[in-house]
């Protein structure tokens, strides 16, 4: 079994997964399968798109010698705490919770890095979905003098004053160019399920 050919299937597969494309990166998750039959990491991103793992390697009556993860016990506890946000389709909670994990105590763990890729990835198709695909023009339903109870921070208020009644979603994501695109997407999806902005 060859480690790196895995890792970049897996990478892969996440990069695909980004772009939308779900079969072409369950298709590579599902090589790493083949060649190491109980892979977790391809496991979890196959059963977060909604297919079926469907193992095709495993002989019957076969036993493959599956390495141990090399991970601190804290940090296979946080591995296992992921795989459950995962399996509850709790998105948001789990992108917090790893981009936590890759600041400060895990920068350098594949592992974490690419759940981090993959929670991003379907984030963003939620965001993509949620948000009319970017194309429809949002309003503001709070007036001026509402909006103070919100206490937004210096971002939110930035991007609720981007909203003319003119612009597109899509459009709006464009003029904001101080903020990462990503940043700009889950924000605006905050404020839509604050009711300070709608469709």
């Amino acid at each position: 079994m060859n480690q790196e050919e895995i890792d970049k299937l897996l990478q892969d597969g996440l990069t695909l997964y980004g772009y939308g494309k779900t079969e072409d990166a369950v298709t590579l998750w599902r090589k790493v399968l083949e060649l190491s039959p109980r892979n977790q990491q391809a496991l979890d991103y196959i059963e977060s798109a909604g297919y079926a793992a469907e193992p095709q390697s495993v002989a019957a009556g076969t036993k493959e010698e599956v390495p141990k993860p090399e991970l601190k016990e804290a940090e296979f506890v946080n591995i296992n705490y992921i795989r459950d946000l995962l399996k509850s389709r709790r998105y948001e909670l789990a992108y917090e919770f790893l981009e936590r994990l890759s600041e400060k105590n895990y920068p350098s763990n594949k592992q974490i890095t690419s759940y981090c890729a993959l929670v991003k990835a379907q984030l963003i198709k939620l965001y993509n979905h949620e948000l009319f695909g970017f194309k429809k023009i949002p309003k503001l339903n709070v007036n001026e003098q509402d909006l103070i109870k919100y206490n937004l921070d210096r971002t939110d208020g930035y991007i609720v004053s981007m909203i003319d009644g003119y612009s597109t979603a899509e459009e709006i994501f464009q003029t904001i160019n101080t903020i990462d695109r990503f940043e700009t997407m889950k924000r605006f999806y905050k404020l839509t399920k604050l009711g300070i902005v709608g469709f």
